[in-house]
């Protein structure tokens, strides 16, 4: 990196931060506020480049441009000292008693991390170290290692117990799998049953249903076996990439085990699907054909429309996101070369938006419309389609939290993303291309991780930041990666950092990257077993639920009207329905116009089951429902509780 480009993106970080401070007196809601400050690093990054390059800076004492080059890494260790300080007092923080770095006294946990460090840049200075391939014996090992870790990471994701889950019990579970036992039970999409997350029911109850007929597996014991499955995928495709990548195995472990920090060190006897491997499976696994493709000289655009259509049906919010990353990416691969940059080359964008944005829309248009129909309901118009995105009743105006303050990973993850973003825009506007093929690839990381941080900027709760998990480490990895290979340069040379072009600055970088990574790999490492452990005496009990699902087999008749907060998902386990095919219960979702015609669609049955927590949500809006009804009998499980109501002659 040129110490012109250096100097504009610390300028355009500057810009962000400063912005983002200004939080609190900027009238503008998150997204906005979020995309705007995107704006501000990219024009002030660009104008400081042009400005930069159109003036000689080559007589410039060399010390000063060594100082400046000590300000960056400068900057990220006041704003990571700032964050360690801020992070109990953030909005919405991480459970502070599962977080590893404050489970030991802060010398303590401080010199296991420099030691860690050291360790690791010892490592980097030994053969194995200094290797810029990988043999076949060490590939061998990264798969063994890689599979290893993607099977441990998946098991994590079997979680058929909801009721003892200690993440967030049914509250979070029942707003994932509600939808899908509806689709199971072949119920259309109307504006009584609308999902959250997209239409992704629709690619699970195939599987569910062969699992189902062959295998006798019930919904939701098959719901989580799915969804370990994906989530082992996607740590494979994210190796997969990183392998790509990453030629050096301290990296590439430092990194592929940094993903543990989240499955590992917070999702202990829980999970939160809506995360991952929802919202995280189909932009890695995009990513992982574009680096197929590169890998075999050729693309494949039906298999990418393929994919891009799957994942808007999956996923509504990030289908879209996915849409214009690759939109992008195919038009920054075309046009990027050594002419000049031109309004004709913008124009070439708009065959890659039809083909990789407009065509999936209309297919996952056409796939949702055909299940609707197929299951006997009507044309969803596209309001509907695009719920919660478009929706009368502002419902991404409604989960809005507040964003948290500057010291926070969400503004050194923008940053990060809008580095990697500017690097391939200099390259683009100033028509350098040199090594386009690995400048494409920054510019598709930084657009799809910019794009993915829109959910967690609109509900700034600090689980949703794990959805750009990937990328980041991906990036992290990338520019230790550069900074091991100028570090070999100097080694070869003799040359000492000082003399080498912006070698202070990445020998800092070298330094710092490896302290976090290493931190990251530490967590998922000295987590592993405790979560094993609490996943075992949790989640994974699925007998135990099967005989309170079973017991309710006998006191509740196949005919009795059943609705509320994980009762959708315990009638699946006894092979019953539930006679009342609604919007999920969660999260005092349910809109009220939807809630009055289930009000009246219970009302006069002979018998209802259903949650007391939902009862009372419903019988807030709309009371006296059991007014003629008898509570014949009452069950607790695990501190979720149920009646059973039988009608009162008249």
């Amino acid at each position: 990196m040129s110490s012109n480009k250096g100097k504009s993106l610390f300028i355009g970080s500057l810009c962000f931060m400063i912005f983002a401070v200004l939080r609190n007196i900027i009238p503008l809601s998150n997204m906005p506020f979020y995309i705007l400050a995107c704006v501000i690093f990219v024009v002030t990054a660009l104008a400081s480049y042009f400005f930069l390059v159109n003036h000689d800076h080559s007589r410039k004492n060399s010390l000063f441009q060594n100082i400046l080059c000590f300000l960056p890494p400068l900057a990220i260790i006041i704003w990571m000292i700032l964050f360690y300080i801020n992070e109990p007092n953030a909005e919405h923080p991480l459970e502070i008693d599962q977080l590893i770095r404050r489970s030991f006294p802060l010398p303590v946990w401080i010199g296991l991390m420099i030691l860690g460090t050291c360790i690791c840049l010892f490592l980097f200075r030994t053969k194995a170290g200094n290797c810029n391939s990988v043999s076949k014996i060490r590939k061998y090992i990264r798969l063994v290692i890689t599979v290893l870790l993607a099977i441990g990471t998946s098991i994590q994701f079997y979680a058929p117990n909801i009721f003892q889950d200690i993440q967030g019990g049914t509250y979070h579970s029942h707003a994932y799998t509600s939808s899908i036992i509806n689709v199971c039970w072949l119920t259309p999409y109307s504006e009584d049953l609308e999902s959250l997350y997209g239409h992704y029911a629709i690619l699970y109850m195939p599987f569910l249903k062969l699992m189902h007929k062959f295998f006798t597996i019930d919904y939701l014991t098959g719901i989580f076996i799915l969804c370990a499955i994906l989530a082992g995928i996607s740590v494979l495709l994210f190796a997969y990439v990183l392998n790509y990548f990453i030629k050096n195995d301290v990296i590439f472990y430092l990194a592929l085990f940094g993903i543990g920090e989240y499955y590992f060190m917070l999702m202990q006897g829980g999970v939160y699907m809506q995360v991952h491997p929802h919202r995280m499976i189909f932009p890695i696994l995009l990513t992982a054909l574009a680096v197929y493709e590169q890998k075999k000289q050729r693309q494949y655009p039906v298999l990418a429309v393929l994919f891009i259509t799957l994942s808007f049906v999956w996923s509504t919010e990030v289908g879209l996101v996915i849409m214009l990353a690759f939109s992008l990416l195919r038009w920054y691969q075309a046009v990027i070369d050594t002419t000049p940059f031109s309004v004709k080359k913008v124009l070439k964008f708009f065959p890659y938006l039809l083909l990789y944005t407009i065509l999936p829309f209309a297919l996952s248009y056409l796939i949702v419309n055909a299940y609707n129909l197929l299951a006997g309901g009507s044309i969803l118009d596209f309001s509907e389609f695009m719920f919660p995105l478009i929706s009368d009743r502002g419902y991404i105006d409604q989960i809005e939290l507040p964003l948290p303050n500057a010291a926070h990973p969400w503004t050194a993850s923008a940053i990060l993303f809008l580095i990697f973003v500017c690097i391939a825009l200099f390259a683009l506007l100033w028509h350098n291309p040199e090594k386009k093929e690995k400048l494409s690839f920054f510019f598709f990381f930084g657009t799809m991780g910019l794009g993915l941080m829109l959910y967690y900027t609109n509900r700034a709760a600090e689980g949703s930041m794990f959805i750009v998990l990937f990328f980041l480490l991906i990036l992290q990895a990338l520019i230790l990666q550069k900074s091991q290979d100028m570090y070999l340069i100097r080694k070869t040379s003799g040359e000492s950092a000082f003399q080498q072009k912006d070698g202070i600055l990445f020998l800092m970088l070298r330094i710092i990257t490896t302290f976090i990574l290493f931190a990251m790999a530490f967590d998922c490492i000295y987590s592993m077993p405790k979560a094993w452990k609490t996943s075992s005496e949790t989640i994974w009990k699925r007998a135990e639920l099967q005989e309170f699902a079973d017991y309710l087999y006998d006191q509740v008749p196949p005919d009795a009207v059943s609705f509320g907060e994980g009762v959708p998902e315990i009638m699946s386990m006894i092979d019953r329905d539930t006679h009342l095919h609604t919007t999920e219960w969660s999260y005092l979702n349910m809109p009220l116009d939807t809630m009055e015609r289930n009000y009246d669609r219970i009302k006069g049955s002979q018998w209802i089951f259903c949650s007391l927590y939902s009862l009372w949500y419903l019988q807030e809006n709309y009371p006296g429902l059991v007014d003629n009804y008898e509570l014949h009998e009452q069950f607790e499980y695990n501190g979720a509780e149920f009646g059973f109501f039988v009608k009162l002659d008249e």
